[in-house]
Formats: C-alpha cells, structure tokens, sequence
C-alpha cells in the first residue's frame, strides 16, 4: 500500500517528490539502529522502481556455479583421507578445481575490470586491480594467522605436533624471525595456502595481459604462451621457502588466466566461443583423460582394473602446468559452453543456487572453506574416519559454507537497495570488510 501511495502521489508532482526522495536517499536518513524508518523505505521504494526503468545486464549464472563448485571440491579435496575426496574433479581427469579456479577468475576479472579500463582509463583500471590485490594479501595474510592458531591449539590441546607439520607451520614456531618476514613478502608458502598468492601475482599481470589484449587476441596468446613455455621447459619460476620454489608457477598459471581473459572478452563482444566441428575432439580428449585416470580403481576390488595403463604419459606437471592438464580444462570448458546454455532451468534450482552463491563470493567462501578443511581434519583424527564422522565433517562445513554465501548475498543485497542489513559487528567488521 505505501508503495502504491507513493506512486500516485508521484504522479502528481514528480519534481517536488523526486528532490524529496533524492534527499531521503542519503545515508544520514538511515537510522544507525539497523531499523528504516517508513520514510526510508517509502524513498527506497521510489528509487528501486526508477532503477528498475534501466536496462539490466545478466549475470551468467555459469560462472557463478562452476567456481562454487570448483571452491566446494577444493574444501573436500583439502582434508586428508576425505572418502568424498574420490567424487571430486581430480579423479576424472588430469585438470582439478585448482585450474577451474584460475581459467575463471580471468574470465571473471575481464568481465569485472574491462569497463573500468575503457570508460576511465588505463590508470584508474590498474588502481581497480591494486585494490583488489591488497584485498587479497589481507585476507591470505589473516588466513595463514588464523590457520596457524588453529592448528597449534590443536597441537596444544591433543598433543599432536603433526598438526602443524601437515602444512608446514611448523616453520613459524622454530624459526618466528625468518618465518614472519618470508611469509609477509610471499616467500614461504604454506601447503594448502598457497593458492591466493598465486591469484595475487596473477592479478599483477592482468593490466599488461589487458592492454595486449586490446590490441590482438593473438598477440596476447602468444606472448602468454611464450612466458608459460619459458616456466614449463626453461625452468622460469620464482624462488620460495621450501627450497623447491612455489608450488604454483605464476609464469606457468598466468596463462590459464590469460585464456580465461580471452574467453570473456570474446563473449562481452558477442564473437563466437566454440566451434561445433571441435566438440567431438574436445569430448574424446576428455574421455582419454578419464580412462587414464581411471576412477573407478578407487573402489574396493577394482584397483589393478585399467584400460589405459596409468604411467602412460608419465608424470603429469601441475607446478609448472603441463599441457596436458591446459588441453583438459579447455576442453571441458568448450564441453560447458557448448553443451550448458546460461538458461539451463537447473541452474535456477535451490541447490545451484547455494553453489552459485558460493561463487559470487569466492575469496571470502574459499578462506572459511580452508579453516574448515583444517577443522574437519582435526575431527577425522581425534574421532576417526568412520562412515558416519566423515558426511558428518562434509555435511557441516558445506552448510557452513552455504549459509555463509547466504548471509554474504543478503548483506550485498541490502546494500545495493540503500537498506541497512542487520549486522554482528564482529562478523562484519574482522571477516567481512566492507565492499567496493
């Protein structure tokens, strides 16, 4: 009813009424209470329905879903001896959620960045990208805290030093004066915290890949190929603490993203994505790479039963990126784009919808996913690996992680409305820093 009003009464004197609700739109209107008060939400009213006259650019629930499923199987791959483990991407061919992650994340950051580049400049652009970079360094940096007051409390408590062994914390407690400083530039790397670094490094490269791509699809393809093929064959790398360097290359990783790049770019352009000819091939190499895996070995009295022998293309290079797992995560990404329309009723169900949230918010999502993996670690040591401790670890921190996507898009939601969400204070303030 109150919005009915409001639209009959500003179709009586739209201009008084507009500068009316223009000055109610202001933040001073909102109470700090959290409550709106009826004039509040009388202006909020006005302003969704004049928004509303705007056109509307989609989102493309795809991307959303595929990296939330990506950080959902990263979260299950990430605790040792998980039977759940034996269901994720990684047992079905040579690429796994790690690669999913990256080609994404290009995708995504072209989609996300591009205007900005084009409409302000290549300055402005570039500050966007730093932003974000040292969002990523202060959420990676207060991960590798949290993780390692987990674990030694853990260690603490049960008497298990191997808790920080697991992900090579250890390294904090017997030398802190080294520890510190090397973790602070990047230098040491923990296992399973390694990934964000790699995501910052790769942002660093997106303005240079941003301006080659502006200039030729090609051009920025072969020089990114070049730099992968210098890291994979030349030995290209950066230096880190344990001796062998960083587990994921960025001289080798930066071209998935720069693929990604290029993908989005040619879909914001509406040129075409894929071929019909190329999706025979495409879903052969993908069936060979299956077959050489072999994930049905994985069930009891199965093990020794292949088709393809398993050392047939000997080892297969995720540091450095072997082509082999490149050619896989093209392949299965010219399979979705040709094969799952951005309309897909199923991408709209319930449960698509807790994996797309997921997505929308990856870089809070994918932290509490790792503390989680950590977590449900702990519990399968102390109480077991039976059937029932397991789905009761997977169960909790898939719904943590759901509720918390959750929270996240309501949270975003209110704001975009000019709406105070209610807050935890500390929730929002130490996990949850305010948005862009």
């Amino acid at each position: 009813m109150v919005a009915k009003a409001c639209r009959r009464d500003a179709g009586r004197e739209p201009r008084r009424l507009t500068r009316h609700f223009r000055a109610k739109e202001t933040p001073e209107s909102l109470p700090k209470s959290g409550v709106l008060t009826v004039k509040a939400a009388t202006a909020g009213n006005i302003s969704l329905m004049q928004k509303s006259q705007a056109p509307v650019q989609k989102r493309d629930v795809r991307i959303d879903f595929f990296r939330g499923l990506a950080l959902l199987f990263i979260f299950v791959d990430h605790i040792p001896g998980n039977w759940l483990a034996d269901l994720t991407m990684r047992n079905f061919g040579f690429a796994d959620a790690a690669e999913v992650f990256v080609f994404l994340a290009g995708f995504s950051a072209l989609l996300a960045y591009s205007k900005t580049f084009e409409k302000e400049g290549f300055r402005s652009g570039t500050s966007r990208v730093g932003r974000r970079i040292f969002d990523l360094y202060v959420w990676h940096i207060g991960t590798v805290v949290v993780s390692l007051l987990l674990l030694s409390a853990a260690a603490l408590f049960f008497s298990q030093p191997n808790y920080l062994n697991h992900i090579g914390l250890q390294y904090f407690i017997n030398y802190p004066s080294h520890a510190i400083p090397q973790a602070a530039v990047l230098y040491y790397q923990q296992n399973m915290l390694n990934i964000l670094p790699l995501y910052i490094l790769l942002l660093a490269w997106f303005p240079v890949m941003y301006w080659l791509l502006r200039r030729s699809h090609a051009l920025v393809l072969i020089i990114s190929a070049a730099i992968w093929l210098a890291a994979y064959a030349g030995g290209l790398g950066l230096p880190g603490h344990p001796v062998w360097g960083w587990f994921f290359n960025p001289f080798a990783w930066q071209l998935l993203l720069t693929l990604g790049a290029v993908a989005a770019d040619r879909v914001r352009r509406n040129m075409p994505l894929y071929e019909a000819v190329l999706l025979p091939p495409a879903a052969a190499y993908a069936l060979f790479a299956c077959l050489v895996i072999a994930p049905w070995t994985r069930i009891p009295g199965l093990e020794s039963t292949r088709l393809l022998p398993g050392d047939l293309l000997g080892a297969i290079d995720k540091t450095n990126l072997s082509p082999l797992r490149i050619l896989h995560i093209v392949a299965l990404g010219y399979i979705v784009a040709a094969c799952v329309p951005a309309s897909a009723r199923w991408l709209t169900s319930p449960g698509a919808g807790v994996i797309s949230r997921c997505g929308q918010h990856s870089l809070e999502i994918f932290c509490l996913g790792t503390l989680l993996s950590f977590s449900g670690w702990v519990v399968m040591q102390e109480a077991g690996t039976d059937l029932t401790t397991q789905i009761a670890v997977n169960t909790i921190g898939i719904s943590v992680l759901g509720v918390t996507a959750w929270y996240l898009a309501q949270r975003k939601l209110g704001r975009s409305v000019g709406l105070v969400w209610p807050s935890v204070p500390l929730f929002n303030r130490v996990l949850l820093p305010p948005s862009r």
